[in-house]
């Protein structure tokens, strides 16, 4: 269960005031941990990935963000970490969760509005698909609007 902050999106509770990062960029809420099922802070950039030069600056300022291995990817990555156990959390999960609570905005290839964009749950979501909620013509498949 996702528990985001009252605070409006991208306000930023758990960072350090002297942070040299937009906090506008930024989101964060708690998370249950997949290992010890406590809630944990986690950080992610809007649009982005933690795995880029960012993770680096936020590992340095008291963030959950460590460098983690990553099973999936076998390699080392920027990742956010349980504040209880000190597991990593996957950045796919952390994402997709992000993608809930921040989803992009698209063009409506029907209504031409903007609505907001959805990853696919399935299979599509492995290959970039997404929908958009279109009030006029229903569910629409859209591609990834993040370009991955």
């Amino acid at each position: 269960m996702l528990r985001v902050s009252t605070e409006p999106v991208g306000y930023i509770i758990m960072l350090p005031d002297d942070l040299p990062v937009d906090r506008q960029k930024l989101l964060t809420w708690e998370t249950d941990c997949w290992q010890c099922g406590e809630q944990t802070p986690v950080v992610w950039p809007r649009g982005d990935h933690l795995d880029t030069p960012l993770g680096d600056i936020l590992a340095n300022y008291g963030t959950p963000v460590e460098r983690v291995y990553s099973n999936t990817l076998g390699k080392k990555v920027w990742g956010n970490v349980c504040q209880h156990c000190d597991s990593y959390q996957g950045n796919h999960f952390i994402q997709q969760e992000a993608l809930e609570i921040d989803p992009p905005l698209v063009d409506c290839p029907h209504c031409g509005d903007e609505h907001e964009w959805s990853p696919d749950q399935g299979m599509g979501g492995a290959f970039g698909q997404g929908w958009v909620s279109c009030p006029e013509y229903g569910e629409i498949p859209v591609g990834d609007p993040r370009g991955e």
